[in-house]
């Protein structure tokens, strides 16, 4: 079976030492981790359109992943979806730049990640991660969302 490389990996053996090669923020990296709560003390619903932010991530960090936990079966009694998306401090929203809506509630038991744009170079001043719920309303009981954003 061939063997191939990465990019980055492709520059670093040709002799680069990534300082000035590789973009920072891709390799010899701190990955730092934003995790954040936003609990419920009773059963609600979530209405169409709610927005919760969950991170303030500044200009020039690369998203390389959000988690967001506590929206399954045990806490959500009627299906709805979510989004996850971000705010620039201009004002520009991209509500589905990191995950179209995705149904989560009684048919989802799993943690619901970001998968699409990642990693991702965050420009335009201080960024708001948030999330967007969607759909029909679901009916939630008392619990804790959390969110794990992780960037470099």
């Amino acid at each position: 079976m061939p063997t191939v490389k990465a990019a980055n990996l492709t520059k670093f053996d040709a002799g680069g030492s990534g300082d000035n090669i590789i973009a920072d923020g891709y390799i010899k990296s701190v990955e730092k981790v934003w995790i954040d709560t936003y609990t419920y003390s009773s059963a609600k619903t979530i209405g169409v359109g709610l927005v919760i932010e969950v991170a303030s991530i500044p200009a020039g960090k690369k998203i390389t992943g959000i988690k967001v936990l506590g929206l399954d079966a045990a806490t959500a009694t009627t299906t709805c979806t979510v989004q996850i998306g971000t705010t620039i401090a201009a004002g520009t929203s991209h509500a589905t730049l990191f995950l179209a809506a995705t149904t989560y509630g009684t048919t989802v038991a799993r943690p619901i990640e970001a998968l699409t744009n990642i990693p991702y170079e965050l420009t335009g001043g201080t960024n708001r991660i948030f999330l967007l719920f969607a759909g029909a309303s679901a009916s939630v009981t008392a619990g804790t969302i959390t969110t794990i954003v992780r960037y470099t």
